[in-house]
């Protein structure tokens, strides 16, 4: 797909050097200097995550740090994390957050349906009926922003917070 939402000039990007990238399992281009939201705004895509309970659908509305929005995963294991903020790299694979089997079809979407019989703060162990075990897989599939990979960060930090709770 090509870039129909970028102007031809300007900007901090360098038009020179072509980067492939995935989302969601289609293939796009973009240009280095690009984060990847901004290359994915440039190819016209506008969803990119779904909200937690209601899989809402969720798209860019910010830039950088401030963005609540545009969570995705990357195929390396990494999770949860902006699009704002990940630079463009040739091969990038990312997905949108909290749907399934993708952003544009979701199945829990469903949720949003139901909406209306889910009063704020309900308890989902209200299922009490014939066992809460009968429902916890379910719940415990749904809760939470994407699934992390157990794989180990290779990665280096200036600061450890290796505090023990008791």
């Amino acid at each position: 797909m090509t870039a129909t939402f970028r102007l031809n000039q300007g900007g901090c990007i360098d038009r020179s050097v072509r980067m492939h990238f995935s989302f969601d399992g289609k293939h796009y281009i973009g240009y280095r200097g690009d984060t990847l939201a901004s290359a994915l705004i440039a190819n016209g895509l506008r969803l990119v995550a779904r909200s937690f309970k209601y899989h809402r659908p969720r798209g860019i509305i910010a830039d950088g740090v401030q963005e609540p929005n545009c969570l995705v995963a990357l195929d390396d294991g990494r999770t949860n994390l902006r699009a704002t903020e990940i630079e463009l790299f040739d091969g990038l694979n990312a997905r949108g957050v909290n749907c399934w089997p993708n952003t544009r079809f979701d199945v829990g979407a469903i949720n949003d349906l139901m909406s209306p019989l889910l009063p704020a703060g309900f308890y989902y162990k209200t299922f009490m009926w014939p066992t809460w075990s009968f429902y916890e897989w379910a719940i415990r599939r749904a809760a939470g922003l994407g699934r992390v990979k157990n794989v180990p960060d290779d990665a280096t930090y200036d600061t450890r917070f290796a505090t023990a709770m008791s």
